[in-house]
């Protein structure tokens, strides 16, 4: 683990901040509001903030979020390269779905399989089952969940 300037940590992806690298790579000392000579430790693992910046168009791939009225109350949260409405037509074409998923929201951006990964581990305390991707969450806190960890994929 190496010692960094912030400056340096201004473009790193906090530790706390980063569900999918666990690894600490840097911290930064800054003195402490609690004075009397403590510091504050912050940690960086080795993801770039804006990796995907210099990225032409808005994205290549999608997380979605979809809901079957045969399920009230849970959330599929996916990701796809595809077009999130053909996706939801390929898991409906199931003998054992009852009735056809809806998408409820798409987020475009970049690498999605991995925000995809990112999200899982954020609503795990919503994950239904661990081999499945149903959350049950409320729509609301799930869009703003992946808007907000998704703001690194753009």
């Amino acid at each position: 683990m190496k010692r960094i300037t912030v400056k340096e940590s201004e473009n790193l992806i906090p530790y706390s901040g980063d569900l999918i690298n666990g690894e600490i790579e840097s911290f930064t000392l800054t003195p402490s509001t609690k004075g009397d000579g403590w510091e504050d430790v912050n940690y960086f693992t080795v993801r770039k903030d804006n990796q995907y910046a210099n990225r032409i168009g808005d994205g290549d791939s999608w997380v979605y979020i979809l809901t079957n009225p045969t399920m009230p109350g849970l959330l599929k949260i996916g990701s796809t390269s595809k077009s999130p409405d053909e996706r939801a037509k390929q898991i409906s074409r199931g003998t054992g779905v009852a009735m056809p998923f809806e998408v409820v929201y798409a987020f475009k951006c970049f690498n999605a399989e991995r925000l995809e990964r990112e999200l899982h581990r954020y609503f795990k305390p919503y994950r239904t089952n661990n081999q499945k991707e149903f959350f049950q969450l409320d729509l609301t806190e799930a869009k703003a969940g992946v808007v907000d960890k998704g703001s690194k994929y753009l």
